[in-house]
C-alpha cells in the first residue's frame, strides 16, 4: 500500500476507537420502548418581550395578572400598569403607588393588590378601593393573598408579616384567632391542603421559623421531616392536585425548591446541580397536552420548569429579556389555552402553554452561527430522535428523553462543525446515518456499529464544508452524490469515486444541495443548486444552467421539488439576492423559470424552501420565515420572526427539515427551532373590546353617556382589544350613526377623532376583530351635542326679526374659527409627517450599516452594483477590492472576541482613511471587507490596495496581557467595465479569485485577477 492508503487506514482505526464507547450508550438509550419526541418536553416555549419601548413604566416588574376581563396588569417597585393590546399604561393614581408585592384574582373574578404603601385594595372592573381599618383590616403590612377550598366554600386569606393571617367573611376581614399561637416570625406564605397526610390542613411559611400548619380548626404546629431543610426562610408555598396526588411544593430561599407528597420528601437545589439558583420567588401550576401538569418557578436565573420531575431553565439564551424572573403567573383563555406571564427585571414576557406553535428546541452552536443541519429519524426499534449538527458545538444527539453531545473535547468527533446530517443507503443498500463537518469530512452512523469515518477524495480543509448527500439505485447499483461547498460534485459507485465539474464552472464550484428526479416515462434526473447557477445531471454529463433559462439570479442556496397544483414538477429555488424562484422541470431538457408572482418574502435572501403534508410551503431567509399557504389558486403568506418566539430571525441554509408529522424544523444563527402548525388549538373565540378613555378637548369624562357641552369641539375615545396573542394584527372600525351612513374601511388606529359636530344625538359604534378575525361585541357609546343658547327654539322665536344678519355674522365666524383649527390640524399632520419622514430616513440608514465596524453592510454593497449596471452609471469602469484579515481566528483565539471586534474596526478605520470620498465601502462578511471603486482602473486601484495593506499594518493589536500583534490584510483587486448584471457577478467572482491567490501567495500582499472578457 501507498503512504496515502496506510494514513487513511490509521485515521479510520482511530476514529473507531474514539467513537467506539459511544455505540454502547446509543444502543442503550434505544432499547426502551418505542415512542415520538414529545415536544413539550424537548421544546422551549416561545417568548413574545415587552419593555419600556412598549410603555412599561419601569424595566423591572415583581408581579403580574390578567382579570376578569382581560385585562393584565402588572406591578412594579413603583407601582402598577395595564395593557391595552398594543401598549401599557401606567396607572395615574399616586394613592397606589409604591412596590407592588403581588397581584392576585380571586375565585370571583376581583383584582387584588398588595403594595408597601397601601397595603390591601382592590379593584372592581372601573374603579381601585384601598382596604383599611374600616374593612376590618387593621394591618396595611400585607404581603400575599392565598385562596383556599375549605368550609364548604372559598375563603380568601391576606399574609401579614406583621400581624398574622386574615380571612375575608360578608365582606369584611377578620384576623385568625390562631394568630396568638404563631411566633412572630415573618410569615410570608400560605397555602391549603385537602388529604395530604390523611387530614386537611393549612400551612403557613414564615422567614425565620420554618414550616407550620394546623389541621381544621387545631393548634398551629411546627412541622419537621427527616432531610428538611427551611434554610433561610420559606419564600412560597404552593399546593398541587394531580389525578387525585396531592403535593405541596416549597420554595425555601438559599435552600431551594422541596415537593411533599404522599411518597415523602422530592429536593431541587443548586449543590444537586438540577436549579440554577436557589431564590426562587412564586410558583404556578398548568396542565399539559398529554395529561400531566407543570410547574413553573421564577428565580434569579431564569424560568425553571419542572416536568416529569426533571428541570429545564429558561432565560436570555430563549429569548427572554432578563435572566432575573420575579413572577410568573398563568391565565386561561376563553379558547381554553393557557397563557403564561413572566415578570422579569427587564420588562415582560409572555408564552403559550403547549399550545405555541414556535419553539426553541436547541441552543447549539449559538456563541457562533447556530445550528447548521438537522435530521428526525427513527432507530432500529421505531423510537424516533432527533440530531443536530451546530457551528462549534459538533452533534447533539436527542433520544428517548436525553441529550447526548459528541464534540471535539473529548476526541468524539474530528471537527467542530456538523454541516450535514442525512439518512441514505450505502453502498450495499443498508439505511444509516451521514455526517457531513466542516473541514469536509465524512461519517457514517448505524445502530448497531456508532460512528465509523469514511475516506473520501476531496481535500479536508478550512471552507471545505460537506452541504448535501443523496443516495439513488441505478441499474441495480446503489450510488452516492456528495455535494462541496469548495470542490463541486463526487460520485461514488462500485467503491469508485469520480469527480464533476460542468465545462462553464468558472473558479471555485460551490454546490449546496442536491436532488433526484424520476420522470413519468422512467427518466432518472439529477439537479444540484449552486454558486453559478442550477445543475443538471442526465446520467452522463452535469451542464449548468443560469440566465439561459430565465433565472434572475445565479448565486443559488436550497433547491426542493415541489409539484404544483396540476402535479407537474417544479423546482423552488433559494437565492442569495432575488429571494425564491420557480422551474418548471416538466421537461428536464427544456426547463423553464416560472413568473414571479410568489407574495414578497421578508427578506432576499432566502435559503429554500420546503412543503409540509398540507401542501403549507416554508421559506426560510434571512430576516424570518415565511410560510405560504394555498388559497384559491394563489398563497397566503405569513411571515413569523422574534416577536412570533423565533430564537433568531436568521436562518442557516440546508438546516432545515420536515419530520413524518409535518412539523418543520429549521436551524437559526441562535438555534434550532420547531414549528408544529397543526398544535395551537383553534383560536374562535371573540375578543372584548373595552373602553379605555374618552376626552372632550383634552378632558376625561366619564358615564355611559357623553354629553358635548356648547364650545367644547374635539371628542377622542380610545379603546382597546385584549387579544391574548398577535395584537398587531388586531383590526378596529367606527362610524358614528347621525352623521355618517356606513362604518370606515379596519385600520390598525384603536382610537377615533371626532372634531366639531352639529347639534343633536348621535351614537358612536366601535367594532373590532383579531388576528384569526373573530369579531367582538362592539361599543355603542351615545354623544349629546348641546347647542348654544342662541340655537335653541325660543332664541330663534326671538331673534326672527334679526335672522338674517345675526345668522350671516355667525355663519362667518364660526367657519373662520373651523379653518382656523384646521390650518392648526393641518399644521400638526405636517409636524407628524415630518418627524416620520426623518425617522425612515435614519431607519435606511442604519440598514445600510453595519452594526459592528460602521461601513455599509454587504446588502448596499450589492444594491450599489446592481444601481452601476442599470442607472446612470451604466457603462462605467469600476474597480473591486476584496480585503481579508489575515488569521483572523488566531486573534480571537489569543485575544477574545472583544479584541477581534475591534480589530475590525481597526481594519475598516484604516481602509476608510486610504479610500477617496466616492468609494463605497463595506463589510462583505466575517473578517473580509470590499471597496467599490468608480472610474478606476485597475492599476490605481492596485496602488490603492497597497497603500491600504501598509495603513493596516501600521496598527498592530494590543491584547491585555499578550504579545502586541500585528494586522495583515490580503487583498485581490479586478477591475471591469459595468454594462450589466452578467459583469458585476464576474466582477465579484474575479475580486474573490484574485484575493484568494493572495492568500496563496502567502497572504500580506496584494494579487491582481486576470481578466477574463
Amino acid at each position: 500500500m501507498g503512504k496515502r492508503s496506510g494514513w487513511l487506514i490509521q485515521l479510520a482505526m482511530t476514529a473507531l476507537v474514539a467513537f467506539a464507547p459511544l455505540a454502547a450508550p446509543l444502543q442503550a438509550a434505544m432499547a426502551a420502548p418505542s415512542r415520538s419526541l414529545d415536544l413539550f418536553d424537548l421544546g422551549a416555549p416561545a417568548f413574545t418581550t415587552f419593555t419600556t419601548r412598549d410603555g412599561l413604566p419601569d424595566p423591572v416588574t415583581v408581579t403580574i395578572r390578567t382579570d376578569r376581563q382581560g385585562v393584565v396588569w402588572v406591578g412594579t417597585p413603583h407601582g402598577l400598569a395595564w395593557y391595552d393590546g398594543k401598549r401599557w399604561h401606567p396607572l395615574d393614581d399616586p394613592a397606589l403607588a409604591g412596590y407592588i408585592s403581588q397581584l392576585f384574582v380571586d375565585d370571583a373574578g376581583t383584582l387584588w393588590a398588595c403594595g408597601s404603601n397601601f397595603g390591601l385594595a382592590r379593584y372592581d372592573g372601573r374603579h381601585w378601593h384601598i382596604e383599611s381599618a374600616d374593612d376590618g383590616l387593621t394591618n396595611t403590612h400585607v404581603r400575599r393573598l392565598v385562596e383556599t377550598a375549605d368550609h364548604g366554600g372559598k375563603r380568601l386569606w391576606a399574609v401579614s408579616p406583621d400581624a398574622g393571617l386574615f380571612y375575608r367573611e360578608q365582606n369584611r376581614w377578620l384576623a385568625d384567632p390562631g394568630n396568638a399561637q404563631l411566633p412572630r416570625a415573618r410569615f410570608l406564605t400560605l397555602a391549603h391542603t385537602d388529604h395530604l397526610f390523611g387530614h386537611e390542613r393549612l400551612w403557613a411559611g414564615s422567614v425565620s421559623d420554618g414550616l407550620w400548619y394546623r389541621e381544621g380548626d387545631g393548634p398551629w404546629q411546627h412541622f419537621s421531616a427527616a432531610g428538611f431543610d427551611a434554610g433561610n426562610g420559606l419564600a412560597y408555598v404552593l399546593t398541587t392536585n394531580h389525578d387525585g396526588r396531592e403535593a405541596l411544593w416549597v420554595s425555601v430561599f438559599n435552600s431551594g425548591l422541596w415537593r411533599l407528597d404522599k411518597h415523602g420528601w422530592r429536593h431541587w437545589s443548586v449543590e444537586s446541580g438540577e436549579l440554577p439558583s436557589d431564590v426562587l420567588y412564586n410558583m404556578v401550576e398548568t396542565p399539559t397536552a398529554d395529561g400531566g401538569d407543570a410547574v413553573w418557578a421564577s428565580s434569579r436565573n431564569g424560568l425553571i420548569r419542572i416536568y416529569h420531575d426533571q428541570v429545564q431553565v429558561f432565560d436570555r439564551r430563549h429569548g427572554l429579556q432578563s435572566n432575573a424572573i420575579r413572577g410568573v403567573s398563568a391565565w386561561r383563555s376563553p379558547n381554553d389555552t393557557y397563557v403564561l406571564w413572566v415578570a422579569t427585571e427587564d420588562g415582560i414576557a409572555r408564552s403559550f402553554v403547549d399550545g405555541s406553535k414556535w419553539k426553541t428546541v436547541s441552543l447549539l452552536g449559538s456563541s457562533q452561527t447556530g445550528v447548521l443541519s438537522v435530521l428526525v429519524d427513527a432507530d432500529a426499534q421505531g423510537n424516533e430522535r432527533l440530531w443536530v449538527g451546530s457551528d462549534g458545538d459538533g452533534l447533539a444527539l436527542y433520544t428517548k428523553g436525553e441529550w447526548h453531545y459528541f464534540n471535539t473535547s473529548h476526541g468524539q468527533l474530528a471537527d467542530s462543525d456538523v454541516s450535514m446530517i442525512a439518512r441514505a443507503d450505502d453502498l450495499q443498500g443498508r439505511s444509516a446515518v451521514w455526517l457531513g463537518t466542516g473541514w469536509g469530512r465524512l461519517l457514517r452512523f448505524r445502530d448497531e456499529a456508532g460512528f465509523a469515518p469514511v475516506t473520501t477524495p476531496w481535500p479536508h480543509q478550512p471552507g471545505q464544508r460537506l452541504n448535501d448527500m443523496l443516495s439513488r439505485r441505478i441499474d441495480g447499483h446503489v450510488e452516492q452524490w456528495f455535494a462541496t461547498d469548495a470542490s463541486g460534485i463526487y460520485r461514488r459507485r462500485d467503491g469508485i469515486w469520480t469527480s464533476f465539474r460542468p465545462p462553464r464552472v468558472v473558479g471555485s464550484w460551490s454546490v449546496v444541495k442536491l436532488l433526484a428526479q424520476t420522470t413519468a416515462y422512467g427518466k432518472s434526473w439529477l439537479w444540484a443548486s449552486s454558486n453559478q447557477g442550477l445543475a443538471r445531471f442526465d446520467g452522463k454529463q452535469w451542464e449548468l444552467l443560469g440566465r439561459d433559462i430565465g433565472l434572475p439570479d445565479v448565486d443559488l442556496l436550497g433547491v426542493q421539488l415541489i409539484p404544483d397544483a396540476r402535479g407537474r414538477p417544479v423546482l423552488w429555488l433559494g437565492s442569495v439576492r432575488h429571494g425564491i424562484t420557480r422551474v418548471d422541470i416538466s421537461d428536464p431538457l427544456h426547463p423553464r423559470a416560472l413568473p414571479a408572482d410568489l407574495p414578497a418574502p421578508p427578506d432576499l435572501t432566502a435559503d429554500g424552501a420546503l412543503a409540509d403534508p398540507g401542501g403549507r410551503i416554508y421559506v426560510c431567509t434571512d430576516s424570518g420565515v415565511q410560510l405560504l399557504t394555498p388559497d384559491a389558486g394563489r398563497y397566503r403568506s405569513q411571515v413569523f420572526t422574534v416577536r412570533d418566539g423565533l430564537v433568531n430571525n436568521e436562518c442557516n441554509p440546508n438546516a432545515q427539515f420536515i419530520d413524518a408529522h409535518g412539523r418543520f424544523w429549521t436551524g437559526t444563527l441562535g438555534g434550532l427551532m420547531v414549528h408544529a402548525p397543526d398544535r395551537a388549538k383553534a383560536d374562535h373565540a371573540a375578543k372584548p373590546l373595552k373602553l379605555v378613555r374618552v376626552s372632550v378637548d383634552d378632558r376625561a369624562v366619564e358615564g355611559d353617556r357623553i354629553v358635548i357641552a356648547p364650545g367644547q369641539h374635539n371628542l377622542r375615545v380610545d379603546f382597546a382589544l385584549l387579544s391574548w396573542q398577535h395584537e398587531d394584527e388586531s383590526r378596529f372600525r367606527t362610524w358614528l350613526e347621525g352623521f355618517s351612513k356606513s362604518p370606515g374601511a379596519w385600520t390598525a388606529d384603536n382610537f377615533r377623532e371626532i372634531g366639531t359636530l352639529p347639534p343633536g344625538e348621535y351614537t358612536l359604534h366601535v367594532e373590532a376583530r383579531d388576528y384569526a378575525g373573530n369579531l367582538s361585541t362592539p361599543i355603542l357609546l351615545p354623544v349629546t351635542v348641546e347647542p348654544w343658547w342662541w340655537q335653541r327654539g325660543w332664541a330663534w322665536l326671538l331673534f326672527a326679526a334679526l335672522a338674517g344678519i345675526v345668522v350671516h355674522a355667525l355663519l362667518r365666524w364660526h367657519t373662520h374659527a373651523l379653518r382656523r383649527r384646521q390650518h392648526a390640524l393641518e399644521q400638526r399632520i405636517d409636524a407628524r409627517t415630518a418627524q416620520l419622514n426623518s425617522a425612515n430616513r435614519q431607519l435606511l440608514e442604519l440598514a445600510r450599516r453595519d452594526a459592528l465596524t460602521g461601513v455599509f453592510n454587504r446588502r448596499w454593497l450589492m444594491e450599489a452594483l446592481q444601481q452601476a449596471t442599470a442607472g446612470e452609471r451604466r457603462g462605467v469602469t469600476a474597480a473591486l477590492i476584496f480585503i481579508d484579515v489575515d488569521h483572523f481566528k488566531l486573534v480571537n483565539d489569543n485575544f477574545g472576541h472583544l479584541a477581534g471586534d475591534h480589530a475590525l474596526r481597526s481594519v475598516a478605520e484604516a481602509i476608510g482613511r486610504c479610500l477617496p470620498d466616492d468609494a463605497v465601502l463595506a463589510r462583505y462578511g466575517g473578517e473580509e471587507f470590499a471597496c467599490l471603486l468608480f472610474n478606476t482602473d485597475l492599476p490605481t486601484a492596485h496602488v490603492l490596495a497597497e497603500k491600504i495593506r501598509l495603513e493596516v499594518a501600521r496598527h498592530p493589536l494590543h491584547g491585555p496581557g499578550k504579545s502586541v500583534r500585528g494586522i495583515t490584510v490580503s487583498a485581490g483587486v479586478a477591475c471591469r467595465k459595468l454594462d450589466g448584471e452578467d459583469d458585476a457577478e464576474i466582477l465579484l467572482r474575479e475580486a474573490d479569485d484574485a484575493q484568494y491567490e493572495a492568500k496563496r501567495a502567502g497572504r500580506n500582499c496584494v494579487r491582481d485577477a486576470t481578466h477574463k472578457a
